[in-house]
Parts: C-alpha cells; structure tokens; sequence
C-alpha cells in the first residue's frame, strides 16, 4: 500500500469541517491507544518468548497495516489541520513529520526476520527483538513529536495581549 502524504502549504486550503475537528482528534487519540496497545503486545510477545515465531509475525504485520492507517489518517488533514490554522508557523515541522511516514512505514514491514534453515531459533528472537526496540523507539519519538506539535499550536503564548 502506498501512503500518499500531504504537504501543507496553504492552510486556507485544507479542508477544515467544524463538526468532525473534535471527532477527528477523538479518532486520532484512540488510534493512539490502540496502537500503544499493539506495542505492549509485541513487546510481551518478544520479552516472554511464549508466543510462536508465526503469531509474532502476525502481530508486527499488524503493525506494519495499522501505521499505514494511522498516518493516512493523519495526512488527510484531520489530526494538523486545525492545529495549524491555530498556529501556522508550525507547518514546515508538520511536513517534516509527515514526511517520516513511508520510511517508518517501510521499516515496520521489514522488522520481520525470516527464519533460516539450521539457524537456531534464538538468534531470530534476538534480531527480532533488536529491529523491534530500535523502531519502537523511532516511533515513540515521532508519536512525541506530533504531540508536541498540536499541544505547542494549543498552547502558545499570545503575547502581552492574551
């Protein structure tokens, strides 16, 4: 799936629609939780070495397919939009963002290690949970970011005047 990403340059031209702002931020926070959710049970599934090699494959696939959702939503405009007509001297820091999107897309589906015939199955867990940790961190990193970005366009000062 190929994830198209929007750049903001005119903020009057994103499409803005008063009633869906506060759900589409809704959306977003959810998906959050969501996603927060997916990451504690790959991290359990990694640490614990319980599940099998394929169920943990299935749950960094699911991963992959839910971070290509979640940043398409973002790049509709529904999670920046307002924010940035709140607070447009954040745009080019929206876009680098935005731009993150196809690499952690790309990574996510690559963080799956195939098994090798006569490799022992403890060194898969390990590469595995090695590629697993260093983009899980990307991640945070970039959820953090975004956050940022909306409580920054919420949360500045006016001036004198406010």
């Amino acid at each position: 799936m190929v994830v198209r990403r929007r750049k903001y340059r005119n903020i009057g031209g994103m499409p803005m629609h008063a009633d869906s702002d506060s759900h589409d931020y809704s959306r977003v926070l959810k998906e959050h939780r969501e996603l927060q959710e997916l990451l504690e049970r790959i991290d359990e599934a990694l640490a614990a070495k319980t599940a099998s090699i394929e169920a943990v494959g299935q749950l960094l696939g699911e991963l992959g397919d839910r971070l290509v959702r979640h940043f398409s939503a973002e790049e509709e405009g529904g999670y920046f939009s307002e924010a940035l007509l709140h607070a447009p001297q954040l745009v080019a820091r929206a876009n680098d963002l935005m731009a993150q999107h196809p690499k952690m897309c790309s990574r996510a589906r690559d963080l799956l290690v195939e098994l090798e015939p006569g490799k022992p199955a403890k060194d898969w867990w390990q590469e595995t949970r090695e590629r697993y940790d260093a983009f899980r961190a990307e991640l945070v990193q970039h959820e953090r970011g975004e956050n940022r970005l909306i409580q920054e366009a919420y949360n500045r000062d006016m001036g004198p005047s406010d």
